[in-house]
């Protein structure tokens, strides 16, 4: 494939594709169920929230920082502006010179920060897709996003073998399948 779209912008892009799901939510959206893991719709931004930030903790501190049990209650009151702030501050971090060169501790051994964003984009496809499905609202996964987080995966295969990573059994994708179909299908779900 080769795409070449750049790591800072495929987070940026995934990330205000998640926004622009979450921001319209009503207050009794909040609380349906979304995705095959069967989380609600603020216990899975908290995954992101939670996930996004180890990005700024890698770049500006050189570390990941535990993660416990991930609980919608971490978003506070306004669970939009925390989004936004975690995903903000992801964004300043990536801008930083070098910001991507590094390598943090992580229980499997040394993560590339390349490869943590590239996870992060993941999510932030995934979430939308499953929040809008959640909600009756259509949620356009960018084919070029999809391409290559496909491509970084294919790389990554041992990881997702190893399992953690996606806790969703893939799916086969038909034989003619675009490449957002097929990114949907490799982390669980159908298009």
């Amino acid at each position: 494939m080769g795409m070449t779209i750049e790591t800072p912008v495929a987070y940026r892009s995934a990330a205000a594709l998640l926004g622009e799901t979450i921001v319209g939510l009503a207050d009794t959206e909040w609380d349906l169920e979304c995705g095959p893991d069967g989380l609600r719709i603020n216990e899975a931004v908290a995954w992101v929230v939670v996930g996004d930030s180890q990005i700024t903790s890698a770049i500006d501190r050189g570390r990941l920082d535990p993660i416990g049990e991930i609980e919608a209650n971490v978003l506070g009151p306004n669970l939009v502006a925390t989004w936004r702030g975690t995903a903000l501050a992801a964004m300043t971090s990536l801008d930083a010179p070098g910001a991507l060169d590094g390598l943090v501790e992580h229980p499997d051994g040394r993560l590339a920060i390349t490869d943590l964003v590239w996870q992060r984009v993941t999510e932030n496809l995934v979430r939308a897709f499953d929040i809008g499905r959640a909600v009756g609202r259509d949620v356009e996964i960018p084919t070029d996003l999809a391409e290559r987080c496909l491509e970084f995966w294919n790389t990554h295969a041992e990881a997702v073998m190893r399992g953690g990573v996606f806790p969703h059994t893939p799916v086969e994708p038909p034989s003619d399948a675009d490449a957002v179909t097929r990114f949907l299908a490799f982390t669980g779900r159908t298009a």
